[in-house]
């Protein structure tokens, strides 16, 4: 996927629309009272108490619309899901209807995570539901709730679905609004804990070009991890992968818990001093609530070294999310931009093969919408 090349001084997302709470109920009730509104909903369909969630709140406040669902089925025969699991995921299923009734349809579809070899397709798997930009161009808003969505799936189809966007804006068609939902809690999602996670890690589509092949000459590679807990092991294998000559981690402050980047540094002292030697200058930080803010860290650094290291060689930057769904997508949207430029930028990312969650989990979330595309940015 290519795109018109860009001005680097001029940050896409330098302006932004981000609701939460009481506010996205306002926002979507305005929304859909405008005009005739068509909504395409796409959700996770796995066992995560806040898959249901996004959906009710919005169709709640979303009135005046019809809503159509594609449910994401995950199939990955790594994964050994419990009897409570599947119950679950059949409930969540059931309240996805529930909730629609007669106000559109509601229908399901695969994500193959494995092929015969084991090898991990979920990123192609996932862009591939949604090669036809026909199929979205009836929709006047699309909107992704990644509550549910490991990153693996919710990375390939937001970055298809805004190309399809700005794809359909150039050529002058009628191009629908983009909307990336997170039922957020970052409680929680410390609480669910990925069980096994692949030998090794790898770049994600369509963001592993500049890392299909050998660094060139005196090509340097920066590493920019966003930090979260529980994930030294990914962490490890990622950096094995990456073979980074520089690394720039990115730790959430503010946070809700302010001595959570505190702990988290804790967590991985080992191996971001003794081994990898990191110089405490290369650390940085992001807001835990807002993506934005991530997107604007990160970019700043990934265009700081293309300049310094493009006098000597060059440098190709590897970004990874080991964090809350929300800050991830800061790291998304740095990755699209920067593909349409001259800037070398990849996704690195290792799979798990599982997930482990208390039962009986109190959820105590707030929904967040991030518009990425459409007609506020006009």
């Amino acid at each position: 996927m290519t795109t018109p090349a860009l001005a680097l001084t001029d940050p896409r997302w330098r302006d932004y629309v981000i609701t939460r709470g009481a506010t996205f109920d306002e926002f979507w009730d305005a929304h859909t009272r405008e005009q005739d509104r068509r909504v395409l909903f796409i959700v996770g369909r796995g066992f995560d108490p806040r898959a249901p969630r996004g959906l009710g709140r919005l169709a709640a406040a979303a009135r005046h619309c019809s809503i159509n669902v594609v449910a994401l089925q995950f199939e990955d025969e790594l994964a050994a899901d419990s009897p409570e699991q599947r119950a679950a995921a059949t409930a969540n299923w059931e309240a996805f209807g529930q909730i629609i009734g007669n106000r559109g349809t509601v229908e399901s579809k695969a994500v193959q995570f494995r092929n015969e070899k084991r090898d991990s397709i979920a990123d192609r798997s996932a862009a591939n539901l949604f090669s036809d930009e026909n199929v979205v161009a009836s929709y006047t808003d699309i909107v992704v709730d990644v509550s549910a969505m490991p990153r693996v799936v919710y990375f390939p189809i937001i970055s298809r679905l805004i190309y399809f966007h700005d794809d359909r804006q150039r050529l002058g068609k009628a191009a629908p609004n983009i909307h990336v939902i997170v039922s957020e809690d970052p409680r929680v999602d410390t609480l669910i804990r990925e069980h096994g996670i692949d030998e090794e890690a790898k770049f994600l589509h369509p963001f592993e070009g500049p890392f299909n092949r050998e660094a060139r000459g005196d090509q340097r590679t920066v590493w920019v991890p966003v930090l979260g807990e529980g994930r030294t092991h990914h962490f490890e294998r990622m950096y094995v992968h990456v073979k980074p000559t520089e690394v720039c981690p990115v730790l959430p402050s503010p946070a809700r818990n302010p001595r959570r980047g505190d702990d988290i540094v804790m967590e991985y002292q080992k191996l971001l001093f003794d081994e990898v030697r990191l110089a405490p200058r290369n650390i940085m930080y992001a807001s835990e609530s807002n993506p934005f803010d991530v997107y604007r860290q990160i970019r700043r650094t990934v265009l700081h070294y293309h300049q310094v290291l493009g006098l000597i060689g060059g440098c190709r930057v590897a970004l990874s999310a080991m964090c809350s769904k929300l800050m991830s997508l800061g790291v998304l949207l740095v990755a699209y931009e920067l593909k349409a430029s001259d800037v070398e930028v990849g996704i690195a990312h290792i799979e798990c093969q599982g997930y482990d969650m208390p039962a009986n989990l109190q959820i105590e979330d707030v929904p967040v919408g991030i518009w990425v595309a459409g007609e506020c940015y006009r």
